[in-house]
This record gives C-alpha cells, sequence and structure tokens, in this order.
C-alpha cells in the first residue's frame, strides 16, 4: 500500500498542471498508462484560445462558445473560463512554454511575448484571430515544458506504464464500524502492467484527467491511451455522465486506405486551405456561410454527405493557394507526415476523412473541477463543465483543460485532513484464462466496429437500439471475464470501452432531435423540449 497526498490519474495538460499546483502542499503520484508524454495532448496540433488582440473581446469569444454550444453551453460557465484565458496563456508562458510569435526576436524574453507579440491565429467558429499556437505542435511543446517541470519536481513520483483499475471508494470498504454516508475517493487501485502486480495508492484528493473516448471508433484521431478509463472508473462509482451523445468528428484526418491517420489542424483551413470534391471544386458554401471555416459538425457532416452520395472514400484539403513559405513555418508536422505519405501539399491537395476527436460530455463537473464524488476532481477532455454544450469550438479544449486544472489544484478543499476507513488490498482470484481471453478479446474490435457503424455521425434510432442490444450483451461477457480472473491492461481497457460505449449510445436515444454534435435522422430539427443536458448515472 502507498500513500500520498494526492493521486493523479493520466498525465495529460490537466494532470500534469493540477500536479504542479498541489505539489506545493503535499506529495503526489501521477500514473500515466505509457510514457508520461503519451497522451491527446501532445498531438494537439491547433492551439489555445484565448482573447489576446485588442480588436476581440471576452464577449466576443463567449457568444462564438455559446453559439457553438447550441443552445446547452452554460454562459457563466463560459464566461468564467474564456476571462481565466490570458492569464492561464501567461502561466503557460512562464514554465517555459514558447508559443509561436509575431516577433522573432522576442522569443529571446518570455516577458515580452505576453500578449503583444504573441502570433494569434483564427479556426472554425471563431470571428476574430485568438488562437495562441506553437508552429502545429502546440501540445507537443506545452507537454515538453509541463514534464521537464514535473520531472524535476522532488514531490511528484511518476507511474509510468500503469492503469488505474479502479477508484478507492465506499464500493470496496467492510462497513464494520457503521456506515458512511454518501461516496468518497480514497485513491485508487493501480495495476503494474509490466509486473502485473496491483498497487493500491490511497490519496487526500484524486484527480481524473485521463482524456477522453474516442478508441471506441474504429476511426479516430487520438492517441491510443483513450480508452474511457476516467470516464468508466467514475460511472462505476456513482458519478452522473452528462451529454456523452456529444461527439466530435474532426473533419479533416488523413486518409489512407493502408495506414493510420493523422490529424490534419483546423489551423490549415484558418490560414486560407479549402475542402474540395475530388474534381478541385468546393461545396461547403452550400452548407454554411463560413464555408471551409463553419464548425466541425457542419464540416463533418457535409463531407459525409459528399461521400455517401457521391460513393467516395475520401474528399481533399486544398491548401495549394496559400503561400509556401506559410505552410512550411506554420505546419512543419502536417509537411512532415504528408511527405511520409509521398505528398507535397504545397503543390497537390490532402485526402481527408471525418475521424472521431473529442467528446464534449463526460463527467459532472464544476469549473474548479469537483465532481458528484468527495475527494475526487475531473479536468479536460474527462469533465463535463457545460463549457462546451452540444459542441465545442477549435482551440477550447485546451482553454478548459488549462483553466479547470488550474482552479482544482488551487481549491481550498486540497488542504483539508482526510480520515481514511480501512482500505482492503485488491483481491486477486484464479489463474488467468487464456483460452477464454481469445474470445472475449475480439469484443475490443467489434465495439469500435459497432459504434463507427451504428452511432457515429450520422445516426438513426433503429441502429442505435440495435448497438444498444449488442453493446449491453458485449458488457455482460466482458464483465463477468473481469470479476473471475487476475486484471490486466487489455481487459481494463475493454471493460471500460463496453462500458462508455453504451451509456454513449444510451444518451444517444434519449435525445429525441437534433443538436450540435447529435444527429439523428428520426428527428432532424432541434427542439426546445430537448434545451437541456442528458444525465445517465
Amino acid at each position: 500500500m502507498k500513500r500520498f497526498d494526492f493521486l493523479v490519474i493520466g498525465s495529460g495538460l490537466s494532470g500534469l498542471i493540477y500536479a504542479l499546483e498541489v505539489s506545493k502542499i503535499g506529495s503526489v503520484a501521477i500514473v500515466t498508462k505509457e510514457k508520461l508524454s503519451e497522451c491527446n495532448t501532445n498531438y494537439a496540433q491547433g492551439g489555445i484560445a484565448a482573447v489576446l488582440d485588442h480588436n476581440d473581446s471576452f464577449e466576443n469569444h463567449v457568444n462564438d462558445s455559446c453559439r457553438a454550444g447550441c443552445g446547452l453551453a452554460k454562459k457563466r460557465v463560459v464566461e468564467s473560463i474564456v476571462k481565466q484565458g490570458p492569464e492561464g496563456i501567461k502561466y503557460l508562458i512562464d514554465l517555459g512554454v514558447i508559443f509561436s510569435s509575431s516577433n522573432p526576436e522576442s522569443l529571446n524574453n518570455n516577458e515580452s511575448l505576453y500578449p503583444n507579440n504573441l502570433s494569434l491565429t483564427k479556426e472554425g467558429g471563431h470571428s476574430e484571430k485568438r488562437i495562441v499556437y506553437s508552429a502545429d505542435s502546440t501540445g507537443k511543446h506545452v507537454m515538453s515544458a509541463l514534464i521537464a517541470k514535473c520531472v524535476n519536481n522532488d514531490k511528484i513520483t511518476i507511474f509510468e506504464h500503469h492503469i488505474a483499475i479502479d477508484l478507492i471508494t465506499q464500493h470496496h470498504i467492510r462497513q464494520n464500524n457503521g456506515f458512511i454516508p454518501g461516496i468518497a475517493c480514497w485513491g485508487g487501485y493501480v495495476l503494474d502492467c509490466r509486473n502485473e502486480e496491483v498497487l493500491t495508492i490511497i490519496a487526500r484528493k484524486t484527480m481524473i484527467a485521463t482524456g477522453g473516448a474516442s478508441q471506441v471508433y474504429e476511426h479516430n484521431t487520438n492517441s491510443a491511451v483513450t480508452t474511457g478509463d476516467g470516464y468508466a472508473m467514475a460511472y462505476l462509482a456513482g458519478s452522473r455522465m452528462v451529454n456523452m451523445e456529444f461527439i466530435q468528428f474532426h473533419p479533416t484526418s488523413f486518409y489512407s486506405a493502408d495506414s493510420e491517420p493523422f490529424l490534419v489542424s483546423e489551423a490549415l483551413r484558418g490560414e486560407g486551405a479549402v475542402l474540395t470534391l475530388p474534381d478541385g471544386n468546393e461545396f461547403m458554401d452550400k452548407y454554411h456561410h463560413l464555408g471551409s471555416l463553419a464548425p466541425r459538425d457542419v464540416v463533418s457532416r457535409a463531407i459525409d454527405f459528399e461521400m455517401k452520395s457521391k460513393g467516395l472514400s475520401h474528399l481533399y484539403l486544398d491548401a495549394t493557394k496559400v503561400e509556401d513559405d506559410v505552410l512550411k513555418s506554420h505546419f512543419p508536422y502536417i509537411d512532415k507526415k504528408c511527405r511520409e505519405k509521398g505528398i507535397d501539399f504545397t503543390q497537390e491537395p490532402i485526402p481527408i476523412v471525418p475521424s472521431a476527436h473529442y467528446f464534449c460530455g463526460g463527467i459532472l463537473a464544476t469549473v474548479e473541477g469537483m465532481t458528484d464524488i468527495r475527494n475526487l476532481f475531473v479536468a479536460g477532455e474527462a469533465a463535463c463543465t457545460g463549457f462546451h454544450g452540444a459542441n465545442r469550438l477549435a482551440s477550447n479544449s485546451l482553454l478548459e483543460a488549462l483553466v479547470v486544472a488550474h482552479n482544482a489544484g488551487s481549491h481550498p478543499s486540497n488542504h483539508e485532513d482526510i480520515g481514511f476507513p480501512d482500505i482492503p488490498d485488491w483481491e486477486e482470484t484464479g489463474p488467468f484464462n487464456e483460452n477464454e481471453w481469445v474470445i472475449v478479446s475480439h469484443n475490443y474490435e467489434i465495439i469500435k466496429k459497432i459504434m463507427q457503424g451504428y452511432a457515429g455521425i450520422v445516426r438513426s434510432r433503429k441502429l442505435l437500439k440495435y448497438a444498444n442490444t449488442r453493446l449491453t450483451g458485449i458488457y455482460e461477457e466482458v464483465n463477468k471475464f473481469y470479476r473471475r480472473n487476475p486484471v490486466k491492461k487489455e481487459v481494463i481497457e475493454t471493460r471500460n470501452l463496453a462500458i462508455v460505449s453504451s451509456i454513449i449510445v444510451r444518451s444517444a436515444l434519449y435525445r429525441k432531435e437534433s443538436r450540435g454534435l447529435h444527429y439523428v435522422i428520426d428527428y432532424p430539427e432541434t427542439s426546445a423540449q430537448y434545451q437541456k443536458d442528458t444525465i445517465v448515472y
């Protein structure tokens, strides 16, 4: 049994910021499934939205965000997060993050970078240029600075190649000395994936920063670690899950019939790239007045419709009219990845297809990251604060993660003394049944195919009901195996995918309308009756 003041599950932007903040007052354990850098933040190309230009305003950013949220974004939450954006950028700069500058000489002086010399760009749904970025690898630069701070912090212990199994709550406690009211978290059970040993880590406060769950889809832009672990653990512990039907498909991931896709940043369209059919004709103007810079849900559905109606496997993103030096200097990662595929994106269009990208729903949380469960915080994509509503503006995700994680790390409750009950160690079962697992393991891929086919960009209630039946059966099968066998990483991830996919489909069935990222052909219009959150618990 290991004891820390704080347990952080996940190592993206939210997890590392919270860890750095609470390390000022206690010991911290960071649990991460792979290396510390393996997370969605590390692959974020675009940037962070913040009001830093005199032509912009908080009101503009709030209005853009609420408009994208399609009636479900909570205005007070949006105002709170947006107004903290500029200070959040300064916080990152002070930690050593180098953002692209409109004045290269200012790179030698971080103070001069804030805010006047920062280079700003515009992305889909934004009315002004307000995206702070580091070339086209913003996430990588942010993570490098945060990782350096965490690795050199004596108060932080890092557990790489460890996966959290369950939060430690009343569900695990023998309440022999009287009933403990409510639900509280006292840490987590964690599997050392290399030694296949379960650690009991107890902590006064626990932060879930595990990101989303786009691995439930066959085609996605996410890191392989995003299997919904935080969602599943919180749900099993008793947290409410909110608006899980709203999943953003990024319109432009690189299409290849024989290799993994990679994200083609929306910032490329911000610089003037346009979506086209194979014949080179643009088509987005007939779907939205912003054309190729329309919100992502509109663009994804438009691409999906054009592909299906014309029998196409993919469309194109044409950046050939953007100046070559802009493409080379602003998008070195995309340039490198395209060249690996034999494409010079300064001379020819990029083949693209929509892929699952980001969850707008998640574990119910406040702007301070507080949840239904005492002592449990959540931030980043795993949280649903009400900031995004039914859709998300590009680059608002890192903004929310930054602000909420910092708020959580600064919360007064982090100073509380917590009384711990008698916490048992993890109980192992008999030997692992390899023969049975060979059969059960196929469910990992089956879940992804079901979700891709029946709960993707365009949905129907008939197919959602079919998916719900299939997924219920799969979860029962996987859970039965999970309970009878020693835990392994693959088993935990398959269990979590089964739980999360079921929540998504149930949420989608509850919403009998089309709104934001949820489009169902049976109810193509938006209904005032459903201008409310979908809650599953």
